[in-house]
């Protein structure tokens, strides 16, 4: 076997309990993956998060699989997970590691962390793993950190930014999940963009963080995948997994216009940043939940506006209520996304921030459900370079927190951090966001 391709555990299944959790298609290793086999290498995926295995499990897989390469998706939450999986894994095995860690990290952190890995991918990965497999000199690959011969890591210079309507429909066979059931209908994933225009200070995924640009998929490209899944694969529900699948009303208009064009007749899911559901009149909406949209997520963050501005959320009050009040009245279930704990924040500015969400709560009813959670550093963020600038450390900032089983729902299902931020510590915040759960009726 030339391939595998790990989807990484978010959590250490050896210690962490299993749990029932909402599927997610791993539709970025899909894309890879496809990529491989299309230029004649044997290629698989290993779904680890989804079996929940833990790091020795994974490890054993990989290494009876004896591939040339392994490959691995990283996060900076799990990447210590990541890290481990990889010391165990047998030396002859090529490891790469690739995903969010890697592009918004500088190349002195690899120096002395994941070590194991001699190839790490930052953006793009289809065409990259294509040239890693025909095994041409590292240094001649754009778009990546390795290991000389010195162990020193090097960078080379960026790639390019691939077209995404080049790339192909991921082959879904790889993944025996596909189509995953939810509500009684079969469901599958898709992507139609990559990068985010906006410039949230807490967040890694804007274009402004990481250095990439934003880009989407034609209508004629999403139309032809739409279709493919719908007649090999009978699928009824398609959740669109970008963060900013559509960049303003009229984009998300001229989606439904497709819809309608087309025929299409399917539940979607998607995200839709507030700063533009605001914008949409009681009439766009119906007409939302008319060509099946049946969910929508967006991030509020906080029940301060003045930390939602300095955040760059720029939302009030009003609009939030009307925003949730109209979805419900739709009959499209919402989820809305909270933070507490950012630098420097109070208690009163996080009281105010849950009181917001159970308000929300009681306006949207069962089609609201609001997600509290702790305030993390992620690499690449405006947050992220003003707390290095403080004098916080790199490995200080990396120090994420995982459950303990004494806990109770908020810390098995969600990071936190052990460093204290905000005004206050993490064991208060921890609490703060367990007590919410419980007052809404949601507990163990």
């Amino acid at each position: 076997m030339d391939l595998v391709l790990v989807n990484s555990p978010i959590h250490d299944y050896s210690r962490y309990p299993r749990y029932e959790s909402s599927y997610s298609t791993p539709v970025g290793l899909l894309y890879v993956a496809t990529s491989a086999r299309n230029a004649g290498f044997d290629a698989s995926i290993l779904d680890a998060e989804h079996r929940q295995l833990a790091p020795a499990e994974i490890a054993a897989e990989i290494n009876s699989m004896s591939p040339r390469v392994a490959g691995f998706n990283t996060f900076s939450i799990n990447f210590a997970i990541v890290e481990r999986i990889t010391e165990l894994i047998d030396p002859h095995i090529r490891i790469v590691i690739g995903g969010p860690h890697v592009s918004n990290m500088p190349a002195g952190h690899f120096g002395a962390r994941l070590r194991r890995a001699q190839i790490m991918v930052r953006g793009d990965g289809e065409s990259t793993i294509v040239d890693i497999l025909r095994e041409r000199h590292p240094s001649t690959i754009p778009g990546i950190y390795f290991r000389d011969a010195l162990g020193m890591t090097v960078a080379t210079a960026p790639a390019a930014d691939i077209s995404l309507d080049e790339l192909p429909i991921p082959d879904r066979t790889m993944l025996p999940t596909e189509p995953y059931w939810r509500d009684g209908r079969r469901w599958m994933d898709i992507s139609i963009s990559r990068g985010c225009v906006f410039t949230c200070k807490f967040c890694a995924g804007s274009c402004r963080s990481n250095g990439t640009t934003y880009r989407r998929r034609s209508a004629e490209s999403v139309v032809a995948e739409i279709h493919h899944l719908i007649s090999n694969h009978q699928v009824q529900g398609i959740q669109i997994v970008d963060d900013l699948p559509f960049n303003g009303r009229a984009q998300l208009l001229d989606f439904l216009d497709l819809l309608e064009k087309e025929r299409i007749s399917l539940s979607w899911e998607l995200n839709f940043p507030l700063q533009f559901l605001r914008k949409l009149s009681a009439v766009d909406i119906a007409r939302m939940k008319a060509l099946g949209v049946s969910r929508v997520s967006f991030g509020i963050e906080s029940g301060s506006l003045q930390t939602r501005r300095v955040m760059g959320k720029f939302a009030k009050e009003e609009e939030l209520f009307q925003v949730v009040r109209t979805l419900a009245e739709c009959e499209i279930s919402a989820k809305g996304y909270f933070v507490i704990g950012f630098p420097g924040e109070s208690q009163l500015d996080m009281e105010l921030t849950i009181d917001l969400a159970r308000r929300l709560h009681a306006v949207g009813g069962s089609f609201f459900r609001p997600r509290i959670f702790m305030f993390k550093p992620m690499p690449g963020s405006a947050l992220w370079q003003s707390l290095l600038a403080a004098g916080h450390s790199m490995d200080e900032l990396l120090d994420y927190a995982d459950f303990e089983l004494e806990r109770t729902y908020y810390n098995k299902h969600a990071w936190g951090t052990n460093r204290k931020y905000a005004l206050v510590p993490p064991n208060v915040i921890q609490e703060m966001i367990n007590d919410f759960y419980t007052s809404i009726g949601e507990q163990d």
